[in-house]
């Protein structure tokens, strides 16, 4: 008897060993393959209108850039970026944060339980002012940023080009020269497969708003408290705000494809009456009739073109994870028998190093961000939420702003959209600056649309400026380049160039570098401010242990003009 039971063990242990080891293998295609797909041709408006270039389509730039440039530069270290995203805030609120020590990012490698990555989602509105539009951030802007690879992975909106651009900050550390650049989208979107934010489910054990997770990272660090400002316990309602958030960015994506593909190229009478009913929806959306005869003429004129198939809502939601679960009990203990847990600092150390993360053991199938999901949905003609969509698209402030236009009646407001050009409804993204601007009949100001005093953009995979022939660029490369090369902003991006040469050449056009290194004339002056590096900055600190040889040569590289 006790042979036969044995017995039956052992074939039991065995079959779940081979069930396990098949669980384990039964992944999905490398990434390095996966990135080089090359997505079946279609037919879509939607991809005429918004390219899927890794670089944004020209004169337009994304929500990041924008904010950056407008504050002259990137914060380090990673808190104070985390604080800016909080000043902006009219509540002076932080942003939504979380903790993920073992996530499925491609740098989960350099992420533990000591340093966790961070995410943080922007979610805040701005009122509008009598001249310009607020800032709308919910579901616009996400960071991601791991400490020991040196790089935030940022996912933000793009408004004049209607989709997320995908950027990396890269060589993000304490006295390095971080250079902000728009990733290969091929390698994004084989996770972020809709172009748009992604997120796990619920109960979202991978986060520190499971008490586990957070208790593991304590444990850690050794101590309680906040990793680069954020707390190493958060509550799980900001776990739930941040897959809402994510859920919302999703549908932006969905809604541009229901404005122009669901309504087609000669389809502007479809959009008038899309945007309609949005307004209808946005002031009174518990009385609104999904049926009424309004909302049936929106499906007739949709019926024209809408695509055959439908359009997907792409599955934005992963199946959660519970990295520590994963571990304990029979099964886990099976599992280990079969699989190697990651050791720190192992996989890729940059989005660039595919081949690197494809040596990691892979996820199961099923919770792997690479495997391709199938879409939530697929909506019809027959349905009309990219009335929903525009809607979300509108701030409290928008709907405060309109309404007070025109006369505090809501009915003139959506009476208004029957008058608008044909212009407003052409086939051309989304955007909620130009119709409202259209619908107040005044060009109000807007921080994030023009891009005119913007530096170009850089896509990732350029090497960085080496210094060979020219020695004296050195010390601006040590203590300058952090905040005048690669920035954002037009004005501050004075060390931009291709070569040693055009490095140089845009030094010394710059007369006023000369005095900003003057310190001993301008301190204590009104002229102080203006002197360089800024007094915050680690670059400052580490000039002024410098030997002065190093700042008397920075001037003498500079012609000798007062130009302050």
């Amino acid at each position: 008897m006790k042979k036969t039971i044995l017995g039956i063990a052992i074939i039991l242990l065995i079959s779940a060993l081979a069930a396990i080891a098949v669980l384990n293998t039964s992944s999905t295609p490398p990434i390095t393959e996966l990135a080089k797909n090359i997505p079946a041709k279609t037919d879509y408006l939607s991809q005429k209108v918004i390219p899927d270039t890794d670089l944004p389509p020209q004169g337009t730039r994304s929500l990041f850039d924008h904010i950056i440039a407008q504050h002259n530069g990137l914060p380090y270290p990673f808190e104070k970026l985390i604080a800016l995203l909080k000043e902006q805030s009219p509540q002076n609120t932080d942003p939504i944060t979380l903790l993920i020590p073992h996530g499925r990012s491609l740098l989960k490698g350099q992420a533990d339980d000591k340093h966790p990555r961070i995410v943080v989602a922007a979610d805040f509105e701005q009122g509008n002012a009598p001249a310009g539009l607020g800032l709308k951030t919910n579901g616009l802007l996400f960071l991601g940023f791991v400490e020991n690879a040196h790089e935030i992975e940022v996912l933000s909106y793009n408004e004049a080009a209607g989709r997320f651009e995908f950027q990396l900050v890269q060589n993000y550390c304490e006295g390095c020269v971080p250079r902000i650049v728009y990733a290969r989208r091929a390698i994004c979107t084989t996770c972020h497969q809709g172009g748009t934010p992604i997120f796990s489910q619920r109960p979202w054990n991978e986060t520190n708003g499971q008490q586990s997770t957070a208790a593991a990272i304590a444990a850690a660090r050794g101590n309680n408290l906040a990793y680069q400002s954020v707390a190493l316990q958060q509550p799980l309602a900001n776990s739930e705000r941040f897959d809402q958030l994510t859920d919302v960015g999703n549908f932006y994506h969905v809604t541009q494809r229901l404005w122009l593909d669901g309504c087609g190229l000669d389809g502007n009478q479809c959009r008038r009456q899309m945007l309609k009913l949005a307004l209808q929806y946005a002031d009174n959306a518990g009385g609104f009739d999904a049926n009424s005869a309004e909302s049936q003429s929106l499906k007739q004129l949709q019926a024209k073109n809408f695509p055959k198939e439908g359009i997907a809502v792409p599955e934005s939601d992963l199946l959660n994870r519970d990295p520590i679960g994963e571990k304990q009990g029979v099964k886990g203990w099976l599992r280990s028998l079969v699989t190697r847990d990651i050791k720190f600092g192992e996989g890729a150390k940059d989005n660039e190093d595919l081949s690197e993360f494809d040596k990691l053991p892979p996820l199961r199938k099923e919770v792997d961000p690479l495997t391709i999901r199938a879409p939530k949905q697929v909506l019809t003609a027959q349905q009309i939420d990219g009335v929903y969509g525009l809607a979300r698209f509108f701030s409290d402030a928008d709907l405060k702003s309109l309404v007070q236009a025109n006369g505090n009646r809501w009915t003139n407001v959506v009476a208004k959209v029957q008058g608008l050009p044909d212009e407003v409804f052409a086939a051309k993204p989304f955007s909620r600056v130009v119709v409202m601007q259209a619908l107040l009949g005044q060009k109000r100001d807007y921080c994030c649309l023009s891009t005119a005093e913007m530096s170009p953009p850089v896509v990732s995979g350029i090497p960085p400026l080496t210094i060979k022939k020219l020695p004296q660029l050195q010390p601006f490369a040590d203590y300058c380049f952090a905040c005048h090369r690669g920035n954002p902003a037009q004005r501050l991006n004075f060390m931009a160039g291709d070569t040693e040469e055009q490095v140089l050449a845009n030094i010394q056009a710059k007369k006023e570098i000369r005095d900003a290194l003057d310190w001993e004339r301008y301190e204590g002056t009104e002229k102080a401010s203006k002197l360089m590096p800024p007094r915050d900055a680690i670059q400052y600190q580490k000039l002024k242990q410098a030997d002065e040889k190093a700042r008397q040569q920075m001037r003498d590289t500079v012609p000798s003009l007062f130009d302050f």
